[in-house]
């Protein structure tokens, strides 16, 4: 076998570790892999090339540094004439992811759609699994709940017999019970987020339990059960996971409220409201303010109340309009003050 054989062989299998790294999540991994693949990029034909820029691309997304994986999106385009239709899913897929991370989710949807009609090209039931996994996230986040359970579904099932791959088994079990927690089957979220907590504990990926840990919080008090939240909540607390810190400190001094643990509630709200004033999150820092308003400041509950669904009206947050309307026009027909009670129910039906 020539020397470029077994060049191109090399140059194949680390770029399959490489995706594999960036699939899993695995930053350090796939930071290494990557330095070592751009020493020897001058060695790449077309179709290495190609695969290198768009397996980059996923790689900045995941380093969370969006302008780089944008960069490389644009240096595989400059490759079109040498591109297949595999080429073809993975650029769309990697717009997708792009759209996904800046909340932009509807235009997500669109490259999501545009990358489907090449699906069929892939070999691999993981890659598939991906995609319905990536898409259905992205269905969540525009509310179309029915086709995010669909599409999940999907996803576990081609996870489910590829053991190395528990990792995204357990993330779309935890979005299948997110799934039918905003549907209201709180059973089948219950069995999907525990069946997630089992796979997660088998990568040992600690901020994926941490996650896991603090939306069985959430199911939990949703279901009005704060004892048993509060065992989750404290647990993914213990993780400091920045990304959620916020909504476990409010989800803990509600808890700790509602179970007369006045002193740990305050502690958690304290924590939390200055968190998000430091992190300049207005939208936490309403919730935090709305949430002690309830508990410990009734005399200026309803005005900040009132204010508070104002400001998410404002911002266009309707699931929070919802929410915190649906709560205040109980309290006021609980009040017997039926006219404003009409008007919060009208806005928690938007």
């Amino acid at each position: 076998m020539s020397r470029n054989s077994t060049e191109l062989i090399d140059i194949a299998a680390r770029l399959e570790n490489w995706s594999v790294s960036i699939r899993l999540d695995k930053k350090e991994a796939a930071a290494s892999i990557h330095k070592e693949l751009q020493n020897h990029i001058d060695e790449y034909n077309h179709d290495s090339r190609l695969s290198y820029f768009l397996l980059e691309s996923r790689h900045y997304i995941i380093q969370n540094d969006l302008m780089k994986s944008i960069a490389s999106l644009e240096q595989a385009k400059n490759l079109y004439e040498y591109f297949s239709d595999t080429h073809r899913y993975h650029l769309h897929l990697a717009e997708a992811m792009i759209f996904y991370e800046e909340e932009h989710y509807q235009e997500a949807l669109d490259c999501f759609e545009k990358a489907e009609k090449y699906l069929h090209k892939l070999r691999d039931p993981v890659d598939v699994g991906e995609f319905h996994f990536r898409k259905a996230m992205a269905y969540f986040f525009l509310e179309i709940i029915a086709l995010s359970v669909v599409h999940t579904e999907k996803a576990i099932q081609l996870f489910t017999p590829h053991q190395p791959f528990h990792f995204l088994l357990a993330r779309s079990e935890m979005l299948q019970g997110l799934n039918f927690i905003e549907l209201s089957n709180f059973d089948l979220a219950e069995e999907y987020l525990h069946n997630a907590l089992t796979h997660a504990r088998k990568t040992e990926e600690q901020a994926l339990i941490s996650y896991i840990h603090h939306n069985l919080g959430g199911l939990y008090a949703r279901r009005n059960l704060p004892a048993a939240a509060i065992r989750y909540l404290e647990e993914a607390y213990k993780n400091n996971q920045q990304r959620t810190k916020l909504k476990v400190l409010f989800l803990l001094a509600d808890c700790y409220w509602k179970t007369n643990q006045r002193s740990k509630a305050i502690k958690a709200y304290k924590e939390g409201f200055q968190a998000s004033m430091e992190e300049d999150n207005m939208k936490m820092n309403w919730e935090f303010a709305m949430l002690h308003k309830k508990y410990e400041d009734r005399l200026n509950f309803e005005s900040v109340w009132q204010e508070g669904i104002d400001y998410f009206q404002r911002i266009n947050d309707n699931y929070n309009v919802r929410h915190y309307a649906k709560e205040l026009a109980d309290y006021y027909s609980s009040k017997r003050n039926y006219e404003l009670a009409n008007r919060y129910y009208a806005l928690a039906l938007q």
